[in-house]
C-alpha cells in the first residue's frame, strides 16, 4: 500500500515532531516553574521521555535535527547529573536558545540570491 520512501518519511516525521514536543515542553516547564525541585523535575523528565522511548530512532540529514537529536538525550540525562535546578534550568534555556538560532540559520536566504531581483 505504500512505498518504502513513504514509510520511511512517515518515520522520520513522527521522530522529529515527538523531538520538538520534548523540547517545547521542558522549556516551558523550565519557563514557567520558578521553584523546581529535583524529585519533580526528574518525573516530569521520565514522563515526557517516554513516547520518545516507543519510536524507532531514524536517521536525521539537517544541523538542526542532529543538534535537537543531542539536546534531548541531554536533557533527558539532567536528572542525574550533580547539578543545582538553576543551573539545569540555565543549561536547558541556552541549549534551546541555540536550537533556535540554528533553526533560524537554515530559514535564510543565501547571499547569491538576495540581490537578484531588486533594483
Amino acid at each position: 500500500m505504500f512505498t518504502e520512501k513513504q514509510k520511511e518519511k512517515y518515520k522520520r516525521t513522527k521522530y522529529t515532531r515527538e523531538l520538538e514536543r520534548f523540547l517545547n515542553r521542558i522549556v516551558s516547564y523550565v519557563s514557567k516553574n520558578e521553584e523546581l525541585d529535583k524529585a519533580h523535575f526528574t518525573a516530569f523528565v521520565d514522563r515526557i521521555f517516554e513516547p520518545l522511548e516507543g519510536i524507532e530512532k531514524v536517521l536525521l540529514n539537517s544541523n538542526y535535527l542532529k543538534e535537537l537529536e543531542k539536546f534531548v538525550e541531554k536533557c533527558a540525562n539532567l536528572p542525574q547529573s550533580d547539578l543545582e535546578m538553576d543551573e539545569i534550568r540555565k543549561v536547558i534555556l541556552h541549549g534551546a536558545n541555540q536550537l533556535q538560532k540554528t533553526k533560524r540559520m537554515q530559514n535564510r536566504s543565501h547571499v547569491k540570491h538576495k540581490g537578484k531581483y531588486h533594483d
